[in-house]
């Protein structure tokens, strides 16, 4: 006969104890009736809501009445419509006569300026485009943007542009301008319900190239940096590098400067043989600006004590202040090695002069012998002078060596271009031999001034090229920005011993052609900026101004720039209403940049006007705000005639401001653009009508919550062609994110034969109905989601289908028992809910890896825990799965402690063989195994020992291949005799 399974039968030598998952089981029936229970009862509740809905739809009927009544009332006000249609086109006289104006602003705008329509043709220019192509206005109205063949990433940009949902977007293309390959930053933004677009374009080449020089050249010299055969390096005053190239950390014996940089960061201590032999060297430093030939001996990584070479100097910024100290290491210990050994050579000569012994001619002999070496030394001494000036030789500088009296001592040949070449040969000759006077001059004074002061100085200075007699003045001074006739260099003259100063030039002229570039750039944008109609300003984040031109201190009713900045210190406080001022900030940060914003300031005199704000951030490097940047234009007179439009409007909208839910009429454009909501909007979304009309107002599609968006425009598109009437069911977001479900109904509207371009309709709350609907699917869910904790899916779906019992035999899974040692007298000194949250942290654990390692739990009966891999679906490697689990077991086990720190401990047995697994009874499902197989795997976790898993001879012989054993012997199994056990110890591939 089969034996039980030992979890669901108590142990004969045992007392008996209640079954706990008895109790659970009654528990959970008794939470399914209440479960039920309370679906009936939201049943009851949705037939009551039903009925208030049909309560509604007759009051709806009895609105339509209302609503003839009142449209009847409609039609007589047509005659005030009819005036107000007069006023409205006084207003749009006036707002073509501020267009004008708007165009003579733009033409006189020094950048590229257009008007584009939605199927790319050109409406206008201004006037610098059109003298850009040697072409007047009025050829471009109607054209291709394509039609002058100047630029394709133009014509893609504003394609794309037209074809997306953005009002406004940038991008900079390349485009040929009378021959010539410009860059341009193209602007644009949409306007006309986004039917037509202006773009605003500045050319940007000048910067790119200059970008681009700056870059090549940084490149160059990095490359100097990083190939340099001397260590080069910068520190700070109390030794820590800031920066290092290659060649100092193999002369140091690190793999790399990263890892020098990061193990040496006190040079002082972990770097110098003597401490004290650094501290003059920052001595010296600081005394002299620099260092020559200051030879030390350090430590290199592995130990090795080396000499070294160092020169450097200190650096400070323009105010005098020091930054850091930077410089050369070579390498000399070859060189110190050769000297000592010729010291030694010459005290063991002198002592063998001193001896006079019979032995003088054995004395003679090695006195040539050590002769012949201080000739070799020698020799591999000037043999390092050659690649000392092979490596200068290999730089781009120029190297000189003069003495105080300007005379050319010495000049290393490098890989410069010289661009003034003297026919006459420099060394020996003086500065005035061989320079233009003017430069000549400028050469005395700074090598008098480095020997006075025993500091570096450095200078910038031109030479002219070819003959300067003939290229510039006569003493050889040229323009600063003469390029053509000159080259510029960058020179540090330092100080050398016997009164002599070496001279280090580097070639600057494509750095400083760049620089007064720039300049020039600053200066024509600077004229625009002084002299445009608009107003524009510069501000810091803490609303104080930082720049205004006259025109905006014209329009805030100042004197002048001057004024307006010291009057005016606090921008924030120039608002009337300053929560428009920060709603402005907040758009600004989130987006970068606000285009056309609108709002009411104080001029200096208190009257109050309306203006048109752009501005835009601008950031460092690190992403940190440095200023604002922006126009400004006033529109008080448009504000005004839109005021006068908003007026006819309002006895319409009296009419529905009473309304329970959203009438509304919007246009059927890309960004749904309202013309009309009626005040019940903000009891249903929480805008008020002014948050939802209006150029800054909220889009109608972003009340929609963004999972239906698609949803309620595919059914839009299929209802507008034909013009038929629609309803939807869809979710809105309120302004406090509150989500609401609403009832939509409408109709598209037209004036003509065409597509409809209006939606009139109505939006209904309908939320509570939907949580009702929601609530009764929640509840199945939840009695889903229970089912599932009790049974394997696979089972559960049985009983839903079959109520009877269910069984299965599998002919071979692997079964696993593991029990805590001693949890039992832990349990009687604990509270129950400490108790349950203990065993809760521990089995929820075990769950996890019995889900990862695709097996099934079982069940659990006080500190006893089981689970098997093959059940109820089949798993191939079922036995391996079960002992990955067991070590996994003992490795979780570890993390929980007990009350006095020390860890808990498991038992744990595994078998394999064929079972029967399945669901018997009616009430209090519970899924479980029966066979031999359980038995054993039970008998041998009872039987085994803490913090070991026993197997049996069927698992040591599945898995002795990929896992480590040690076989326990024969032990007497209750109920099967003499059996032969192992210990599961670990994994082969971790040993």
């Amino acid at each position: 006969m089969t034996e039980r399974s030992p979890l669901s039968q108590p142990n004969s030598d045992a007392p008996l104890r209640p079954e706990p998952s008895i109790l659970g089981d009654e528990r959970m029936r008794q939470e399914i009736i209440a479960l039920r229970r309370e679906v009936t009862d939201l049943k009851l509740e949705l037939n009551k809501r039903t009925q208030a809905l049909r309560d509604a739809k007759e009051e709806a009927g009895i609105f339509k009445q209302k609503f003839a009544e009142q449209t009847a009332a409609l039609r007589e006000s047509n005659d005030t419509l009819v005036a107000e249609v007069v006023e409205r086109s006084q207003a749009e006289t006036k707002l073509r006569t501020a267009r004008d104006q708007l165009q003579a602003i733009l033409d006189a705008v020094p950048g590229i300026v257009s008007w584009i329509s939605d199927d790319l043709r050109y409406l206008g220019v201004n006037n610098h485009l059109a003298k850009t192509f040697n072409m007047p206005v009025e050829a471009f109205v109607g054209q291709d943007i394509g039609f002058l063949h100047t630029s394709n990433q133009f014509n893609k940009f504003v394609q794309e542009f037209f074809q997306s949902s953005q009002i406004d977007a940038y991008r900079e293309i390349s485009a040929q301008v009378a021959g010539d390959q410009r860059r341009f930053l193209i602007v644009a933004q949409k306007y006309n319900q986004g039917k037509a677009a202006f773009t605003v374009g500045i050319d940007i080449t000048e910067r790119d190239r200059a970008e681009t020089a700056l870059r090549e050249a940084e490149a160059k010299y990095r490359n100097i940096f990083e190939n340099a055969v001397e260590g080069i390096f910068q520190t700070t005053t109390d030794g820590h590098y800031i920066s290092a190239n290659p060649s100092l950390a193999r002369i140091y014996g690190y793999k790399s400067t990263g890892a020098m940089m990061l193990e040496l960061t006190n040079v002082q201590q972990q770097l110098y043989v003597a401490p004290e032999r650094r501290r003059e060297f920052v001595q010296a430093l600081n005394q002299n600006g620099s260092v020559t030939d200051f030879e030390s001996q350090v430590y290199k990584r592995d130990g090795t004590v080396i000499w070294i070479s160092e020169n450097a100097r200190s650096v400070f910024d323009r105010q005098g202040d020091f930054l850091y100290y930077e410089g050369t290491v070579e390498d000399i210990t070859k060189r110190k090695e050769a000297e000592a050994a010729l010291q030694q050579a010459n005290e063991e000569l002198e002592q063998r002069v001193a001896r006079r012994t019979a032995a003088l001619t054995e004395s003679n002999q090695r006195l040539l012998s050590e002769i012949r070496e201080r000739h070799r030394i020698e020799d591999a001494l000037r043999a390092s002078e050659a690649e000392l000036r092979a490596l200068f030789a290999a730089m781009t500088d120029v190297i000189t060596v003069f003495d105080g009296d300007g005379r050319y001592l010495n000049m290393v040949a490098t890989n410069s271009q010289l661009l003034y070449s003297p026919s006459k040969e420099r060394v020996g000759q003086t500065v005035y031999d061989v320079l233009p006077p003017y430069q000549a001059s400028l050469f005395m004074r700074h090598i008098q001034q480095a020997l006075n002061t025993r500091k570096p100085v450095r200078l910038e200075y031109s030479l002219p090229i070819g003959d300067w007699q003939q290229a510039g003045e006569a003493n050889g001074q040229t323009a600063p920005d003469d390029f053509k006739n000159s080259a510029w260099y960058l020179a540090i003259i330092s100080p050398m011993h016997d009164n002599r100063v070496i001279w280090v030039a580097r070639d600057i002229t494509e750095k400083r052609r760049a620089d007064i570039a720039l300049q020039k750039a600053e200066e024509k944008y600077r004229s625009i900026f002084e002299n445009s109609v608009e107003g524009i300003f510069q501000a810091s984040p803490d609303a104080r101004y930082l720049s205004v031109n006259p025109a905006l201190a014209r329009m805030y009713g100042y004197l002048n720039p001057a004024e307006m900045m010291q009057r005016v210190l606090n921008i924030d406080y120039l608002y009337v209403h300053e929560d428009i001022r920060q709603l402005m900030l907040h758009r600004l940060h989130h987006q970068g940049a606000v285009f056309e914003f609108e709002s009411q300031v104080y001029r200096a005199d208190g009257h109050i006007i309306w203006v048109s704000e752009s501005v835009r951030v601008v950031k460092d490097d690190r992403g940190r705000i440095q200023y604002y940047e922006g126009t400004v234009a006033d529109i008080t007179q448009r504000r005004q005639a839109q005021e006068a439009l908003r007026e006819s409007q309002r006895t319409l909208e009296t009419l529905l401001g009473n309304l329970v839910g959203m009438a509304y009429r919007r246009h059927c454009d890309h960004s749904w653009t309202l013309e009309f909501v009626s005040e019940g909007c903000y009891e249903l979304t929480g805008y008020t009508p002014s948050d939802l009309l209006g150029e800054n107002a909220f889009p109608f599609e972003q009340l929609i919550h963004p999972d239906d968006r698609a949803y309620v425009r595919g059914e839009l598109e299929q209802v507008l062609p034909d013009g038929n009437p629609f309803r939807m069911t869809y979710r809105i977001l309120t302004a406090d994110g509150q989500e609401k479900w609403v009832l939509e109904k409408g109709i598209p509207v037209s004036d003509s034969v065409t597509q409809p371009t209006i939606v009139e309709g109505f939006l209904t709350d309908i939320t509570d109905r939907k949580e009702i609907e929601e609530a009764l699917m929640l509840e199945q869910e939840r009695s889903e989601r229970l089912l599932l904790n009790i049974l394997p899916a696979s089972i559960a779906d049985q009983l839903k289908r079959n109520t009877r019992s269910i069984a299965y035999r599998f002919e071979e899974v692997t079964i696993l028992f593991a029990d805590i040692v001693n949890f039992t007298e832990l349990a009687a000194d604990m509270m129950p809910t400490e108790l349950v949250d203990l065993l809760n942290e521990i089995f929820s654990a075990f769950d996890h890896l019995a889900e990862r390692h695709q097996l099934e739990k079982i069940k659990t009966i006080g500190d006893a825990y089981m689970v098997v891999g093959g059940v109820p679906s089949q798993l191939p490697n079922h036995t391996k799965a079960i002992a990955e689990m067991a070590l996994d077991m003992q490795t979780a086990i570890a993390q929980f402690k007990r009350q006095d720190r020390s860890p808990f401990r498991l038992r744990i047995g595994i078998d394999t063989g064929p079972v029967v697994a399945g669901v018997i009874g009616l009430k209090k499902f519970s899924y479980d195994l029966w066979g031999d197989a359980v038995n054993v795997a039970s008998r041998m976790e009872t039987q085994g020992l803490a913090d070991c898993i026993q197997v049996t001879a069927s698992v040591y012989d599945s898995l002795r291949d990929e896992y480590v054993f040690e076989e326990r012997g024969v032990i007497d199994v209750k109920g099967k005799g003499e059996m032969l056990t192992y210990w599961l110890k670990e994994r082969k591939d971790q040993r």
